[in-house]
């Protein structure tokens, strides 16, 4: 968490070199200083992204929201 700035608008990102996926999260600690808390997001190619969803998604115990990734970039835009 050293690495993270503070500033809710600034993830950390990591990429392959093929490109092939794109992951980016978020962690702080709450806000009393007990757990950590965050969120990420993964982009993914469409075949990739059905194995994502059969393989992983599936031992959460949480829902996950899926977005093109035209509408996600949409929807994190500050305004």
């Amino acid at each position: 968490m050293s690495s993270m700035q503070g500033d809710e608008y600034v993830y950390v990102g990591i990429a392959p070199p093929d490109t092939s996926w794109y992951l980016r999260f978020y962690v702080n600690w709450d806000d009393a200083d007990e757990e950590i808390e965050g969120r990420f997001d993964i982009t993914l190619r469409e075949d990739d992204a059905k194995q994502f969803r059969e393989s992983v998604v599936t031992e959460f115990d949480f829902s996950l929201l899926e977005q093109t990734a035209a509408d996600y970039y949409k929807s994190i835009i500050v305004k």
